[in-house]
Order: C-alpha cells, then sequence, then structure tokens
C-alpha cells in the first residue's frame, strides 16, 4: 500500500505544481501588461491569452467564475 500512496501523492504534487504554473503565467502576463498605452497594437491579443489563462486556472481549480453585477451592490461576486 505504500507504493500507491507514493503515486497518489506524486500525483497530487504533480497537480499542484501544474496549478501553480499556471498562476504564475497569468500573473506574469497581467504584470506585462501596458495598462497606460491604448494604443498597443497587441492589446486584443494580450487580452485574449490573458482571458486564456483565466479559464484554465478557474478549470483546474474547478471554480465557476460568475460575473453578474447584481442591482443591490456594485461589484463582481465570484
Amino acid at each position: 500500500m505504500a507504493g500507491s500512496q507514493d503515486m497518489f501523492d506524486a500525483i497530487v504534487m504533480a497537480d499542484e505544481s501544474k496549478k501553480m504554473k499556471v498562476l504564475e503565467s497569468l500573473i506574469g502576463l497581467i504584470e506585462k501588461f501596458p495598462y497606460d498605452d491604448p494604443t498597443y497594437d497587441k492589446l486584443h491579443e494580450d487580452l485574449d491569452r490573458i482571458r486564456g489563462k483565466f479559464k484554465q486556472l478557474c478549470s483546474l481549480l474547478n471554480v465557476q467564475p460568475d460575473f453578474k453585477i447584481s442591482v443591490e451592490r456594485s461589484g463582481l461576486s465570484f
């Protein structure tokens, strides 16, 4: 049984490592995004990359993002 536990632990660690890599990639894309330059020629491409990484991370975390804005309060709900 110890071997199967080791295998399970390795799978969990690999899964966590993938989640961290995707998170770090998303953070990197956000940090490099040129917020101050509205004439940036790759604006839509970079936004699509950020959106894709966000969706990938949500999928890996089994999270269903909900961006509905309610009338009672302003802002995003997660």
